[in-house]
């Protein structure tokens, strides 16, 4: 059971049962181990209910893996599965709308935001976009930090992740981001939301926790964490209340715009992938939006002289 990630086990799990509630709802249909006919009449149904094809996906990786952890062959390796399965992704497949990358001047309009005597609450959250930023930290790292994860230095910050999506052996890794000493800086962004939270630099407990409103003003609660939902809610409701259409942008954006910023202006392939500690060169190229100026110069680097 522990050859996938928490989060990954408890979204199978939910896959499974809904599959077991289905063949239980038919006399002669067995849970485990599974037909591969009665499988691929769930496969339709669950295509035909939900027209989503990652739904089925899901389904698909699910059943197959608890399968296998029960002494059985993977689902997905039969043949017939595999054809119902294909032909389901080729009709349920829609045109993708990729969300846009956070842009350096989003983040310049969210500290000109800021009243002259900021509420902790908006602090909070120009911290957390920053980092998200400058890190290309995911939304699940940052709601993981601990006040003892991150370390202020004369030039630079080192923020440690303990664990993410691409470490499952959870080896850990290290972020560093560099001090520019400007209104826009990261590392000051965290700095200020440090003093005003009151953080305690060799706690344990999460960075990030909920705030307490009073008359005196607000604090942050002395345990707890953000949800990933509460986060993604804070920052979606900055970018609305910047004038942006929050339907646009995603829990990634943050990342991606980090990395095209990046992308755009040069910086080293090695040094690029290891800041974000991607995997794989497709994972990496997935979260980069070209600028035009980027795009037009293969064509320009083609042009003839007359």
């Amino acid at each position: 059971m522990h050859s996938r990630a928490d989060s990954t086990i408890e979204k199978y799990t939910r896959a499974f049962l809904r599959w077991v509630q289905w063949a239980e709802s038919r006399d002669s249909f067995g849970k485990l181990p599974v037909n591969p006919l009665h499988f691929a009449l769930y496969l339709q149904h669950l295509g035909s209910l939900t027209q989503s094809r990652s739904a089925v996906e899901e389904a698909t990786n699910a059943v197959s893996w608890f399968s296998q952890t029960a002494g059985y062959t993977s689902i997905s390796q039969d043949p017939f599965v595999k054809m119902a399965l294909a032909g389901l992704q080729r009709s349920l497949s829609k045109p993708r709308r990729k969300k846009e990358p956070v842009s350096p001047v989003m983040l310049k309009e969210m500290v000109d935001s800021l009243d002259q005597d900021p509420s902790l609450s908006d602090v909070r959250a120009v911290a957390i976009a920053f980092i998200a930023f400058y890190g290309f930290l995911r939304f699940d790292e940052v709601v993981k930090l601990r006040c003892c994860d991150v370390r202020f230095l004369s030039d630079h910050m080192v923020i440690k992740i303990v664990s993410s999506k691409t470490d499952q052996y959870r080896q850990g890794d290290e972020v560093v981001i560099a001090r520019s000493g400007s209104s826009l800086c990261p590392v000051g962004r965290l700095e200020l939301y440090c003093r005003m939270a009151r953080v305690d630099s060799q706690s344990a407990e999460c960075l990030f926790r909920g705030i307490v409103k009073s008359k005196n003003g607000e604090r942050l609660r002395s345990l707890g964490s953000l949800s990933y939902s509460r986060i993604r809610e804070i920052l979606m409701g900055k970018i609305k209340a910047l004038g942006y259409d929050p339907a646009d942008y995603g829990t990634h954006s943050f990342r991606s715009g980090g990395a095209s910023l990046a992308a755009n202006r040069g910086v080293p392939d090695r040094l690029f992938k290891k800041h974000g500690r991607w995997k794989s060169e497709s994972a990496k190229d997935g979260y980069i939006k070209d600028s035009l100026s980027a795009r037009l110069d293969v064509s320009r680097k083609l042009l003839l002289n007359s």
